[in-house]
Parts: C-alpha cells; structure tokens; sequence
C-alpha cells in the first residue's frame, strides 16, 4: 500500500445490517462478533473472492453454512425450512447458491470506498482457499459479524480487505 494511502474502511454492525435489511426485506440485527476459528473442523465455511482491476485478490466475505443458507432464502422469500434443510445436509442447492453468490456480490459495497482500489467478486467458493487465509493473516481490515434476521437461522459473516 503507497505512503499515505487511507486503510479500507471495514463497515460497522449497523452498516451491515442496514444493507442486509434492505436486500432481505426482512428486520436484520448484525452484532460485532469475535473472531471466528476458522479452522473449526464442525463448521462450514463459503469464501466470497473480491479481486482488484488486475485480478488480485484484495478482499473476502467468509461466511459460515448458516448464513449462506439463512439469506439465499431470505433473499428470495424462501420458507426458512428450506434454510434449515439445507444447513441439515451441510450443502446449498444450485438456487440457493445463485442466491447467496447475489447477496456476497451486492456486500462488496460494503468494501468499496473512493479512495481505495476497485473490488469485485469473481467467485463463491466453498471452503476458505489458501490464497484466502493469506489476506485474512496479512489484511489491515478484518470485521467478524453475528447475523440474525427475524424468523430465519441465524449466521456469521467476517469481512476482509486490504
């Protein structure tokens, strides 16, 4: 990062649960949460790659089974049975995966700021990638989030950016 550059403004719980209100349509309540163990060998885990204009990974949106799950239905007012079938079978359909590519893609905004290079979304994959856990050890931003949204299960969410 050049001398002087401004570190990535990583968005505070309201920012996040704001912008999940508005996509979801639904009352949302996002909470400052400790740092996850992203290691943990019981959870599931997606990665949202955010890269910059040359294809460099420069951001992520880890975010754990429950979450994807829990807004891929919100996202298209899908019964929260749905949600919880899906967490249950420890994987997401096709359509729910569309769904949680779209809320991941729209949350980059969250990531965004004039004085910083361009992120994007290239992919949501599962698992956390080496090239991954590289950024969330070495980025200078690095948000963890508890996520409730009313009547669905609830999830986790960190952000990361450099």
């Amino acid at each position: 990062m050049p001398l002087g550059t401004p570190l990535r403004r990583m968005p505070i719980p309201e920012d996040v649960g704001d912008l999940l209100a508005d996509l979801l349509g639904k009352p949302t309540a996002v909470s400052k949460a400790r740092a996850f163990d992203l290691d943990d060998e019981e959870s599931q885990w997606l990665t949202a790659r955010y890269v910059d204009d040359r294809d460099v990974l420069i951001g992520a949106c880890v975010c754990d089974l429950p979450f994807a799950a829990m807004s891929a239905t919100a996202l298209a007012m899908i019964p929260a049975v749905v949600a919880n079938e899906a967490i249950a079978a420890g994987s997401l359909e096709a359509g729910l995966r569309e769904n949680t590519y779209e809320v991941v893609n729209i949350m980059s905004k969250l990531l965004n700021g004039p004085s910083h290079a361009h992120l994007r979304l290239t992919e949501l994959v599962d698992g956390i990638p080496e090239d991954a856990r590289r950024l969330i050890d070495r980025a200078p931003g690095r948000k963890f989030y508890d996520v409730t949204v009313v009547g669905y299960p609830n999830g986790r969410i960190s952000l990361i950016g450099s």
